[in-house]
């Protein structure tokens, strides 16, 4: 965060001031990617609740917010089994990177 800068911002794609989307995407990531992840029924719990939120508060890229998130957190937060060099958790770290 810069000086300027007083709070986080958790949406990084979509505006993050408009229809309360920074809180509803803390919420989501406290859920399911910050807490350290899960399965796929926990994932997926936390999408729900995320397109859920987004829908309360009039956003109209719920849908698309909702659908892009399982698709990111597919590739890169989940584990799934399979010959996909995607094996969840933001990709193990980036392959256990520097630290």
């Amino acid at each position: 965060m810069t000086a300027k800068q007083t709070t986080r911002n958790y949406c990084r794609v979509l505006n993050p001031t408009r229809y309360g989307r920074n809180a509803i995407c803390r919420l989501h990531d406290n859920a399911y990617g910050i807490a350290g992840g899960g399965g796929e029924r926990e994932r997926a719990a936390a999408d729900r609740a995320l397109y859920r939120r987004m829908r309360a508060a009039g956003d109209p890229m719920a849908g698309a917010a909702w659908a892009a998130c399982r698709l990111w957190g597919w590739f890169f937060f989940n584990y799934h089994p399979g010959r996909w060099a995607w094996r969840g958790q933001l990709v193990r770290r980036f392959v256990a990177g520097p630290r």
